[in-house]
This record gives structure tokens, sequence and C-alpha cells, in this order.
């Protein structure tokens, strides 16, 4: 069974994309912040993280440098209310992400990045 982790520090959001997430047939963990995200990836290794992008605590750029001292090296959807532009989008490549969904959005939309990256 493919794993998610779902890093967000609104616990409405959480909690919906948890239930969305084990629906669809997945395994899901939940993580408020990036130091929760970082203290719990080892042990749960999953395959995709949807991270929001505004969250208290360690930055977006900081919590993807210290991804990479970990083991684990899931794929990551950001969850962003910012859109970006094709040279951004670049950078976030480099970066390790896979995709991004823009806030507000659709349950069906992320559902469908979801499977789309974990070949499901």
């Amino acid at each position: 069974m493919k794993k998610i982790m779902i890093v967000d520090d609104e616990t409405d959001l959480r909690e919906m994309l948890n239930l969305m997430i084990r629906k669809e047939g997945f395994e899901a963990l939940t993580a408020e912040d990036g130091d929760d995200f970082l203290s719990k990836i080892d042990v749960f290794q999953p395959d995709l993280v949807t991270l929001d992008v505004m969250m208290p605590g360690l930055t977006t750029r900081e919590i993807l440098e210290k991804l990479k001292e970990k083991k684990t090296k899931p794929k990551i959807i950001l969850l962003t209310v910012v859109r970006y532009s094709e040279g951004e989008k670049q950078k976030l490549v480099q970066m390790g992400i896979v995709d991004y969904v823009t806030k507000p959005f659709e349950l069906d939309d992320l559902t469908y990045r979801i499977h789309k990256h974990l070949g499901k």
C-alpha cells in the first residue's frame, strides 16, 4: 500500500485530506509543520507528501534542504496560494517538487495528481 504524508498547519484541511487519501486506498499520516514532518518521515517513509507552503516554523526551502539528509525521498506536491511562473516552476522541479496545487483546490484535482504521481 502506497503511503502519503499530509503536512499542513490547518487542522481541518489535514483531517479532510487524511479522510480523502484513506478513501482512495492509501495509507496516510499527518504532520502539522516542517519539524513534525521531518521527525516522522524516516519511520513512516511516505511515497508522496502534500506539503503546505505557508506554515509557521521552517520555510519550504529549509524543509526541502533538511529532507535531502533523510533516507526517504518521497515525491512532493506543494499546496500553495501562489501561482508560479514557468521559471519558478523549473526551480521547484530542481528542488524536488513533482507538482503543485493552488489553493483553494478541488479534491478531484488533487486526487488525480496523487494517482498520476503514484502510478495508481
